[in-house]
């Protein structure tokens, strides 16, 4: 119960993510991500829903066959979706403080 809340939240803070970053190109921020600008935002987003998308089937089928296989290093997975968790979550933050700050500036 705990690895399929902690893969909601990472899909969340994905999802999230991607919409601050729009938002923010919309506002006036300026993007650090060079592959935002480089390929236009409508492709980037596409490909950070794919890239989600392969993310969450690749972190699902490895707990199932962590549990089957190696029940005592599910614990591995575990803490690397939480420290992805911790990660994306920050970098929701930031944006959301980005975004409030250019426009109250």
């Amino acid at each position: 119960m705990v690895y399929l809340t902690l893969l909601v939240t990472f899909t969340f803070f994905t999802l999230l993510d991607a919409v601050i970053t729009v938002v923010g190109l919309r506002v006036g921020c300026v993007e650090l991500n060079p592959m935002v600008t480089m390929w236009g935002v409508p492709f980037w987003v596409i490909f950070r829903i794919l890239l989600l998308g392969c993310m969450l089937t690749t972190f699902f089928v490895g707990y199932q066959f962590c549990l089957k296989y190696f029940p005592k290093g599910s614990w591995m997975l575990r803490t690397t979706l939480l420290i992805l968790d911790v990660y994306i979550g920050a970098v929701v933050f930031s944006g959301i403080l980005a975004i409030c700050l250019k426009l109250t500036l």
